[in-house]
């Protein structure tokens, strides 16, 4: 599903040029869970934006379902996000004048789904709710949730637009460790329907969970494993 191939980032910083990520080679095949771990600094978030496409690598190249995404122009690029990916934030990135329906369904608009009031629009981020948990909360702003209720949120707007590959990074960063598993819970159930997700955590409980643990040092993957080789 995703072919990273010799992925080197480097950014400039004053007259430095620092190599966040060097030479990465992953592979990621459909219905997989990914943990990516490693220390801060480690290039974990670098590398989920260019696989999500919202960076381009300085070299190397992201292939997604077979398509050299290296190749494409912006707006090509902005379909395969619109189209293929969902992204799940540590700090939510909900908007905080929209109640949790008009998060969730906002991302229809964007894709073309008239006004979002539409019946099929409507099914749809009611259903998405009730997966989370959050079906009597529709009409909650951001500033009316816990910090649990706000990624239960933003799981449901990740999935509004049926994407094969689900990214996380630290989704449960800012949470308590009670309602940082419950969030996981709805994540491994969205797995073993059948979801891709790729998710990076500092946390080697949540990491386990997954099925394979990608980790990370100096912007280079020094570990590829099956957590049952753990």
């Amino acid at each position: 599903m995703i072919q990273a191939e010799n992925i080197t980032k480097l950014y400039k910083v004053g007259g430095n040029v620092i190599k966040v990520l060097n030479d990465i080679n992953l592979q990621v095949e459909k219905g997989e869970f990914i943990a990516l771990q490693g220390p801060s600094g480690c290039g974990k978030s670098t590398l989920l934006n260019i696989l999500g496409c919202l960076e381009t690598a300085t070299s190397g190249r992201i292939l997604i379902d077979g398509v050299d995404t290296s190749r494409l122009n912006d707006d090509d690029l902005a379909k395969i996000r619109q189209g293929k990916i969902g992204y799940i934030f540590q700090a939510y990135n909900l908007i905080p004048t929209l109640n949790a329906y008009e998060n969730v369904v906002l991302p229809m608009l964007f894709a073309g789904e008239d006004d979002g009031k539409s019946s099929m629009a409507a099914k749809r981020t009611a259903m998405l709710l009730k997966s989370v948990a959050m079906h009597d909360r529709m009409t909650h702003k951001p500033s009316e949730l816990s910090g649990g209720e706000q990624q239960r949120v933003a799981i449901a707007r990740a999935l509004s637009n049926n994407p094969s590959i689900l990214i996380g990074d630290e989704p449960t960063g800012n949470l308590d460790s009670k309602t940082g598993l419950a969030v996981l819970d709805i994540l491994i159930n969205l797995n073993k329907e059948g979801q891709t997700i790729i998710l990076a955590t500092h946390d080697s409980t949540i990491a386990h969970m997954a099925s394979r643990i990608v980790k990370m040092k100096d912007g280079r993957i020094i570990n590829n494993s099956s957590t049952k080789e753990h």
